[in-house]
């Protein structure tokens, strides 16, 4: 008996899932149908440019099964655009988290989804529903005393500020403990947390990337100066935008 497929982290339903050759009825052309989880894997390592490591742990599979989702989704593309099939995206095993879990054609319910409270809704990436208005500052405390800390992924903590509250949340960052992709882990995390600016000292490309993407603005801040500073001279105007990664 073959084992149930494994859910694949997805971060949203695109809004167009069907494209075909220009002069051509529909119906008289054949069909390859991409899966979720195929396009997810073209849109991190193709579209965003990470890394297969980073992809693969952004998506909850492995890398060789993330090379073996990517290869089958290029293969489908390349079908399609060498031999004039029009490209249907739907269905596969993929989990958009909120308990929406995709399994043999149905959403499902489930407590068990390890993904459950960290997406966003099904949206475009961009929405202001995915990014937010709240301001994130990186740490190097847990208090609105503690200094800006240096490049983005690897800072002690995040201080999430919220107009509504207003009040800081505290969010301890894992990327110092991690080898691999803690600026892109990092990023996805605030992004879904409703962070809709950044302030901080340095940031890779990688992270850059997937901010500007959702519609995140990023501010480049003295490290000398401490959280309230950075706050109050971000709500002055006085912080410069960043308009390309610093950090290599």
């Amino acid at each position: 008996m073959a084992r149930e497929p494994k859910c694949r982290r997805v971060e949203f339903i695109p809004k167009v899932t069907a494209f075909k050759p220009d002069g051509t009825p529909l119906a008289q052309l054949e069909e390859v149908v991409l899966k979720l989880e195929e396009l997810e894997s073209i849109r991190l390592k193709d579209h965003l440019s990470l890394e297969q490591e980073e992809c693969a742990e952004l998506m909850g599979v492995s890398r060789p099964t993330f090379q073996r989702i990517l290869m089958e989704g290029r293969g489908k593309i390349a079908a399609a655009l060498i031999e004039g099939k029009a490209i249907r995206i739907e269905g596969g095993n993929y989990c958009l988290g909120q308990d929406q879990c995709r399994k043999n054609g149905d959403f499902q319910r489930s407590n068990n989804c390890i993904y459950r409270e960290l997406a966003t809704p099904p949206g475009e990436p961009d929405s202001e529903a995915m990014t937010g208005t709240k301001i994130a500052i990186c740490t190097g405390g847990d208090s609105p005393s503690a200094s800006v800390d240096g490049r983005f992924g690897r800072c002690s903590y995040f201080l999430l500020w919220d107009d509504d509250q207003p009040t800081f949340e505290v969010i301890k960052n894992s990327g110092p403990d991690i080898n691999h992709g803690a600026g892109t882990g990092a990023a996805q995390d605030l992004i879904r947390r409703g962070t809709g600016v950044l302030l901080c000292n340095r940031i890779g490309p990688r992270a850059f990337t997937i901010f500007q993407k959702a519609g995140v603005k990023i501010y480049k801040v003295e490290e000398n100066l401490d959280a309230n500073t950075a706050l109050e001279r971000y709500q002055a105007g006085e912080l410069p935008l960043l308009k390309a990664a610093n950090n290599k």
